[in-house]
């Protein structure tokens, strides 16, 4: 066949119809790219070698980059779901980098850029993130008049810095000079129809900026040629099609899996200040998979005294009919099951203050510093702002005041090698004392007082991408807990045992009292005994005149740390972010200094090189 494009006359839409018979959709999207491609060339002559080069895009067209900030893989997983969406929108080059590997002065050279990161508990970047958060902010940062960017921030609202890294990244690229795309999209725990929603608005723009709506048609039939999707830092060379805007799993918050509880142990023994469950749900016939590290979610209700304090407080009745989700319902079941009734957070305050305007404090606290907000928020729950702040309110106006009850994920602290079908949590009860009023946690409770032996918790897999065993089973780890924070070196060592790693397990391990409070004790003592565990050291911080903690265990064996460090070792942390976190991060500096002779500020690197590698790793909460 001949087509000269030269050649108008009697080139009409019977003459294009008797050319198209018998093509089939592929090489009619492919036709239709060429021939926009062809317009206004002075090609005489058809060939797959001109359709090849004519329906390229531009050479100006810029590639573009993605970059993400991710703890647990979240980030990441929309990332590569933007990549994704736009190789089908037609764009030939995207590049997706975890920020950990991407160099900060490369920047210079971007001119289109995504970020998808999120924040870490009260405005703090991920460690993934930390290293590009810190360049942003110095004086070797780049000006950058030519990058046009866009950033999605994920976060939690129960935070008061909600969103604050992705808020961080945006305002520093625009005082370097980039320009944005769009305005930037905060997240909350519920992330992903905003993140697709994102997705979508951005790769508009792009197609729009870049007149990439035509071109994508040739591209689209080419793509499997053409494509040259990067994927960095461990992810797939290739995008499958299971990888896409569509994808969910199978069991979700909004589709979580019923499982039984097979047994329910408390750990303390008796005169223990602690109240520690030990329970194992079953997940058989489920087909739910997870990894050592990993969390499962776990929808709770709420206590009955609690959903009593908060009918008392707003003067309504239990069986007042409520709409949710285009079904009506009690508003007592629908507090039982659906609102977040024993934690306050900004946004409830925001909306409850719209419909109390008699009540000028509840503004002031609002408008007024950070700190104030967060010590009125601390320890109270919806019973205490009805209470002090009362207003007339409707049964369905304070359903849409209140938040969805959020999951809560715990550790698992089994593995499936060792658990076939089973996932067990090591939970600690959360009961306290506030202002003239009892206080529990609401799964936490749940989980220790309604949920009986046979009765089913609702339940979904949380990734933890990052709070992994090494790939190499040869390779030693040094495991740091306290309290619950030990749930997941149980499932590492029973892991590591079943897969006969060589590579040895070191336990540090901190509680209040060794009689009361040494959880799991027999266990460890077994794997001690049979060389599952090849060392276990132990604080109780309370068996002696002075406290002694997990980090006073990791400076009193500082010869072992270090030389366990320089032997390749992978440093976990799992416990309390505020009192173990950051107490355990400076021993281990100091044990670095001290053992390599290095002073404080070389030191401080060696440790900044490990979270780097992926071999200091955290799960702090």
């Amino acid at each position: 066949m001949f087509i000269n494009p030269n050649k108008p006359s009697g080139f009409d839409e019977a003459t294009l119809n008797s050319l198209a018979q018998g093509l089939n959709q592929q090489q009619l999207l492919w036709l239709s790219g060429y021939l926009y491609g062809r317009a206004g060339t002075d090609a005489p002559a058809f060939s797959t070698e001109a359709a090849a080069e004519s329906a390229s895009p531009p050479a100006s067209l810029p590639r573009l980059t993605i970059l993400y900030g991710s703890q647990t893989g979240n980030s990441k997983k929309v990332a590569l779901q933007a990549a994704e969406a736009a190789r089908q929108r037609g764009l030939s080059e995207v590049a997706v980098l975890d920020m950990n590997d991407y160099a900060g002065r490369s920047l210079a050279a971007e001119r289109r850029l995504l970020l998808v990161v999120s924040t870490q508990g009260e405005g703090e970047p991920p460690i993934a993130a930390e290293e590009l958060h810190q360049f942003l902010r110095s004086s070797r940062a780049p000006k950058l008049p030519e990058l046009r960017y866009a950033v999605l921030a994920l976060g939690d609202r129960s935070y008061l810095q909600f969103c604050q890294t992705g808020q961080d990244f945006d305002e520093q690229l625009a005082a370097l000079g980039a320009s944005r795309l769009l305005e930037r999209t905060d997240c909350d725990v519920d992330f992903q129809e905003p993140a697709r929603q994102w997705i979508s608005r951005v790769l508009d723009k792009l197609a729009a900026e870049a007149e990439l709506a035509a071109v994508s048609v040739a591209q689209a039939a080419r793509a499997s040629s053409a494509s040259r999707i990067a994927v960095a830092a461990g992810s797939a060379p290739s995008f499958p099609a299971e990888v896409g805007l569509e994808e969910a799993p199978e069991y979700t918050r909004q589709n979580p899996l019923p499982a039984p509880l097979l047994e329910k142990i408390q750990l303390n023994g008796r005169g223990s200040t602690k109240e520690t469950y030990h329970l194992e749900l079953s997940l058989a016939g489920s087909g739910l998979h997870y990894e050592p590290g990993d969390s499962l979610a776990v929808l709770p209700r709420n206590g009955a005294r609690l959903v009593e304090e908060v009918l008392r407080a707003a003067h309504l009745p239990p069986d007042a009919p409520v709409q949710l989700n285009g079904t009506e319902l009690d508003l007592g079941q629908a507090l039982f099951d659906e609102r977040e009734l024993s934690v306050l957070t900004r946004d409830v305050l925001e909306r409850y203050a719209s419909l109390a305007p008699q009540h000028a404090g509840l503004q002031e606290l609002l408008d007024g510093e950070r700190a104030r907000l967060q010590h009125y928020l601390y320890g109270r729950d919806v019973a205490d702002l009805l209470t002090e702040f009362p207003v007339e309110l409707s049964a369905q106006h304070l359903m849409a005041v209140l938040r969805p009850l959020q999951p809560r994920a715990y550790s698992i602290a089994s593995s499936l090698l060792a658990y076939p079908d089973e996932a067990h949590l090591t939970v600690g009860a959360v009961r306290y004392q506030a202002k003239g009023r009892r206080r529990q946690g609401a799964a936490s409770t749940y989980l220790a007082d309604q949920l009986r032996l046979g009765d089913t918790a609702r339940v979904f897999v949380e990734r933890n991408e990052y709070f992994k065993l090494p790939t190499d089973s040869d390779t030693d780890i040094i495991m740091v807990g306290a309290g619950t924070g030990v749930a997941p070196f149980r499932a590492f060592v029973q892991e590591r045992v079943a897969r006969g790693a060589s590579g040895r397990n070191w336990l540090l391990f901190g509680n209040p009292h060794f009689t009361t409070d040494f959880l799991y004790q027999t266990e460890w003592q077994q794997h001690l005994k049979k060389g599952g565990l090849h060392q276990l050291s132990l604080a109780f911080s309370r068996d002696q005149a002075e406290k002694r903690y997990v980090q006073h265990a990791l400076l009193e064996n500082a010869r072992d740390v270090f030389g366990w460090l320089e032997n390749g070792a992978h440093f976990y942390v799992c416990g309390d972010k505020a009192r173990l976190g950051s107490a355990v991060l400076a021993a281990l500096t100091q044990v670095v200094q001290q053992q390599g002779g290095l002073s404080a500020e070389a030191a401080g690197a060696y440790v900044r090189e490990l979270r780097k590698q992926r071999r200091y790793l955290e799960d702090v909460y």
